[in-house]
């Protein structure tokens, strides 16, 4: 009956094809309604970006509007004036931008304040904001702290007062609640739907406002937990889905507020993103459960009448494959099936022919490889080793018939296997040809390899990945030689003058990074020292200049860097130390120097050195300025006597013996 109305496979493929076509329509509509997430997503973020814009715009203006306040007060304010704290009474309007108007002196006294403090007011000389302020004599907004009578959350916007030549004479301060609910800081109010919020931080990552206010004066948990915090509280600007503060998925955004140096945070939780979309797909899976409940047993007859005539030229295949036969003889009707048996012994012969010439090529291709001087390797696509040739195993030791494929890992160099393992996972994933350098352990001996893989390909397809690996360990040795004589000194191992500039540009970089606060540098010339050219030689200069260099090494630490710039200058760059750190270490090796008794020739020499200090200033955009000044020094201490420690404008001297 079947064989009436379905006379041929094309007819019977088509039904079934047919009906998948039905259920794919049906699965695209489900698709189609189950994209909305993404674009649920998409506008929720557009939405989260535009409400963070406006706090982080509102919040600018009211930072600005309370520093111009101040501003403007501060040129009339005097903190002898014995009024003063009628002044700040009368400030009708500053009053009504901060909880408390706060005068200090210059040693972080409270002079007066309105409303006036209960107990006399605290002592701030050794708060952060205040030495900050009185360091860099600019406005500032502070970070939170809790205040010294109330013991509650607040921040201060602070402005330096100074007298006309620019000296300071202390703070006029206006402090805000983080708890107070009408202080312009204060976004616990602020709703975004049903669950979502705004959030604001300092770049430190203390917490300022959060809806919960157990939250407020906390830190914000590392980058593993938030990295999208992590990454604003750095001044990224953006959106996308993390973790809130709480540990719940959400989507954010973020904007920096950069008068206080804050960060606003907009959040949504992924609950009230999800739930229409979840209560639609709800729907749809009952619709597309009916659906299969009804089609699948109907497919499944379908097929197996389609495909009965294909299980018996299956069967036909295997007995060719076992050699039972030679060609395909099906009795059937299908006119479709007797050319697909026609096709098959043609493609069988085709296939018999392609594999003796596939014999003769791999039989050709073993003996290339096992005569090539260069060491290579087969890996399948997993990056399991399966053939090395003798020259690799010649060079490694590596066997591979007794060894696993881990075992060569294992034997790349502890400091070099991560990014060995990083490069290769990467090639695996990529396919893309690599190279790659490393130290390899051969027994005692360790060996610096290069390797360079390839993926070997097939009309398109990969079929794994063949390398080549060359001991490169003589020319390393040399290259790393010749970068090393490139930057140093030969004469003393210190840095040259090129070496020096390198590592001034890469410590001034740090600097602008704030990974360094501090910057010093020592720049010196050896007093006395033409004489022992000109009476024992260049000779006996040079091994005086290797001793010099010697004890300006030892007189520093290991990531301090010493260099030779010429002649017997010499200079000292110490990131992370102090000027008045870099004074002392100055004056001893200033001493240490005077110290050296130096015989040649049957002569007694004694040298001294004339020695400039000085710091990267914050105004300094490379290190020009901070040689320039070091320089001045040291000229400076020379024409003064030499013998002497010049610190910038100050002077730090030992009489010349």
């Amino acid at each position: 009956m079947a064989g009436w109305w379905l006379p041929t496979l094309r007819s019977r493929l088509l039904l079934g094809v047919s009906l998948g076509w039905l259920m794919l329509v049906a699965t695209l509509l489900l698709y189609s309604h189950l994209s909305g997430g993404t674009l649920a997503k998409r506008e929720n973020l557009t939405h989260l970006e535009y409400e963070a814009d406006l706090v982080a715009q509102q919040l600018r203006r009211s930072i600005q509007e309370r520093q111009n306040a101040l501003a403007r007060l501060e040129p009339s304010l005097s903190v002898d004036d014995p009024d003063l704290v009628t002044r700040l009474q009368a400030q009708e309007g500053l009053l009504s931008l901060f909880d408390r108007l706060m005068v200090f002196d210059a040693e972080g006294e409270p002079v007066a304040a309105w409303p006036p403090f209960e107990l006399g007011g605290p002592t701030i000389a050794d708060r952060d904001y205040f030495r900050y302020v009185r360091g860099i004599r600019r406005p500032h907004v502070s970070e939170p702290y809790e205040g010294g009578e109330t013991g509650v959350p607040q921040i201060m916007v602070i402005e330096p007062l100074l007298d006309d030549e620019g000296r300071f004479l202390g703070i006029l301060g206006g402090n805000s609640s983080l708890r107070d609910g009408d202080a312009f800081i204060n976004l616990r109010s602020l709703r975004i739907g049903a669950q979502g919020y705004v959030m604001l931080a300092t770049s430190r990552g203390q917490v300022i406002s959060h809806p919960d206010s157990g939250w407020i004066m906390q830190w914000v948990p590392g980058a593993e937990r938030v990295p999208l915090m992590d990454r604003a509280l750095y001044g990224w600007e953006g959106s996308g889905m993390g973790e809130e503060l709480g540990g719940e998925p959400a989507l954010m955004a973020f904007r920096q507020i950069w008068p206080a140096d804050w960060v606003v945070g907009a959040f949504l939780p992924m609950s009230q993103v999800r739930a229409p979309i979840q209560r639609y797909a709800t729907e749809l899976r009952w619709v597309g459960l009916a659906t299969m409940a009804f089609m699948l047993p109907l497919l499944w007859w379908l097929l197996g009448l389609g495909l009965a005539p294909l299980h018996r030229l299956e069967r036909l295949i295997e007995r060719i494959g076992r050699g039972d036969v030679e060609s395909l003889a099906v009795d059937t009707s299908l006119g479709e099936l007797r050319q697909v048996a026609k096709a098959f012994d043609r493609l069988d012969a085709q296939r018999r022919d392609a594999l003796a010439a596939r014999e003769a090529r791999e039989a050709f291709l073993q003996a290339v490889l096992e005569s090539s001087p260069v060491g290579m390797f087969l890996a399948d696509m997993t990056g399991r080793m399966n053939y090395i040739n003798p020259a690799l195993e010649s060079l490694s030791g590596f066997d591979l018939a007794t060894s696993r494929t881990s075992e060569w890992v294992r034997r790349v160099h502890v400091d070099d296997r991560p990014a060995f393992i990083e490069n290769w996972r990467a090639m695996l994933q990529s396919g893309e040809e690599r190279r790659q350098q490393y130290r390899f352990l051969r027994g005692d001996q360790s060996l610096w390899l290069e390797m360079q893989v390839s993926q070997v390909q097939l009309d398109e397809a990969a079929l794994g990945f063949v390398g080549m690996i060359q001991d490169i360990t003589e020319r390393h040795e040399r290259e790393t030689r010749q970068r090393w004589e490139a930057e140093h000194d030969l004469l003393t191992g210190c840095l040259n003058r090129r070496g020096f500039e390198n590592r001034l540009e890469e410590a001034c970089s740090l600097h602008r990074r704030k990974s360094d606060k501090v910057l010093s540098l020592i720049m010196m010339d050896l007093d006395h020292f033409k004489p022992v050219n000109d009476t024992a030689g260049h000779a006996a200069g040079d091994e005086l200049l290797r001793r010099i260099g010697q004890l300006l090494q030892d007189a520093v630490r290991q990531r301090d860097a010493v260099a030779r710039l010429g002649g017997d200058e010499f200079a000292l760059l110490l990131p992370g130390c102090p000027l008045d750190q870099a004074a002392d270490i100055a004056e001893r090796i200033r001493e240490r120097i005077e110290q050296i008794e130096f015989r040649a020739e049957g002569h007694g020499f004694r040298v001294t050195a004339s020695i400039g200090v000085s710091r990267l200033d914050e105004e300094d955009r490379d290190g020009g300025p901070l040689v320039k000044r070091a320089d001045r020094a040291s000229y400076r201490a020379k024409h003064r006597g030499r013998n002497q420690v010049v610190i910038q404008d100050g002077v730090r001297a030992a009489a010349e013996t």
